[in-house]
């Protein structure tokens, strides 16, 4: 018995050294080694591109509403008869200023006023005019005193429509008025001083000769910026 103890000795100790060994094999870390086709394969993947930024729906810029456009001409010479009368009506527009003269032969009247939104409104002494301008025509109403009558003036042009004369004679101012249809009817007056009479006729182009006088008629264009002040 004496002589085994030291064998049984070593083998203990064997045995221990053995667990010792596998204990210490199971603590030690893991290596995985990558391989050079691994290391190929990672570089040639593609880097994840960024996420596109959103997309938010564009805006168009809103403004604000257009006020449609004025319809009123800029320029326009209507002339009528004046219904119920027998008279003349002659409209004269250009950039938003308008005359007017209505004549039948005995009475006349001038009158000025504004051309907007399609309609004129024109007054005189004792002589008032509202009408609408569209469809080639003015058509309106006309009062002059207590007598008020209807008219259609269509568009006219030269050498039909309104002209005006003025001239001065030792003090005392001449006017004269003209309105000249395309049919050839024609009616106007002069006025010298406080009193008038019919015009001589007129011949568009020409001059008009009124009692050693010389007048000389113009268009509206000539003389609307004088009357509408």
């Amino acid at each position: 018995m004496s002589r085994l103890g030291p064998f049984y000795t070593l083998a203990a100790g064997a045995v221990v050294a053995v667990a010792l060994g596998a204990a210490s094999l199971k603590a030690a870390p893991t290596f995985q080694q990558v391989g050079a086709q691994d290391t190929n394969a990672a570089a040639a993947a593609p880097a994840e591109s960024p996420p596109a930024p959103s997309q938010e729906p564009s805006q168009q810029p809103t403004g604000e509403a257009t006020e449609a456009p004025d319809p009123t001409p800029r320029k326009a010479d209507y002339a009528g008869v004046v219904q119920g009368n027998g008279g003349l009506v002659a409209i004269a527009v250009r950039d938003g200023k308008a005359v007017a003269y209505f004549c039948d032969g005995r009475i006349e009247a001038w009158l000025k006023g504004t051309a907007e939104n399609g309609t004129v409104t024109l007054e005189g002494k004792d002589a008032l005019i509202t009408a609408a301008l569209g469809g080639g025509k003015a058509q309106g109403r006309l009062q002059v005193g207590d007598a008020k009558w209807r008219f259609t003036a269509p568009l006219v042009k030269k050498p039909s429509g309104l002209y005006r004369a003025s001239a001065a004679v030792r003090g005392a101012k001449i006017v004269g008025g003209w309105i000249v249809l395309p049919n050839g009817q024609e009616v106007g007056r002069v006025q010298i001083g406080g009193s008038g009479e019919p015009a001589p006729r007129y011949v568009p182009g020409t001059s008009v000769d009124y009692y050693g006088v010389t007048l000389r008629p113009e268009e509206p264009d000539a003389f609307i910026d004088e009357l509408v002040r």
